[in-house]
C-alpha cells in the first residue's frame, strides 16, 4: 500500500494573475472562479507531486511554486485562445 503525502497548499493570486483570470474569463465566456477551479483541477492537481518535489529541491515554499505555475498555465491558456 503506497501513501500519498501530498502537502497542502495556498494559492497566492497576484494582481497580473488577476488580470490574466479576467481576459481568460472574457475570451471563454466563462466566471473568473470557473477559470480558477479549471486551471487547479485540469492543470494544476496534476502536478502536484512535481512541484512539491522541486519546493524541497530548490528550499522553497510549496505556496510560491504553486503560485507560480499557476500563472504560468493562465499564461499558456491565453497565448492558446489570442483572438
Amino acid at each position: 500500500m503506497t501513501e500519498q503525502n501530498q502537502e497542502e497548499f495556498q494559492l497566492e493570486i497576484s494582481e497580473k494573475a488577476s488580470e490574466l483570470i479576467e481576459q481568460y474569463a472574457k475570451k471563454t465566456n466563462r466566471k473568473p472562479e470557473d477559470v480558477i477551479e479549471y486551471v487547479l483541477t485540469e492543470f494544476l492537481q496534476n502536478q502536484l507531486h512535481v512541484i512539491e518535489k522541486r519546493a524541497k529541491e530548490v528550499d522553497e515554499p510549496m505556496d510560491k511554486l504553486v503560485s507560480m505555475q499557476f500563472e504560468r498555465v493562465l499564461e499558456y491558456l491565453n497565448s492558446q485562445t489570442e483572438s
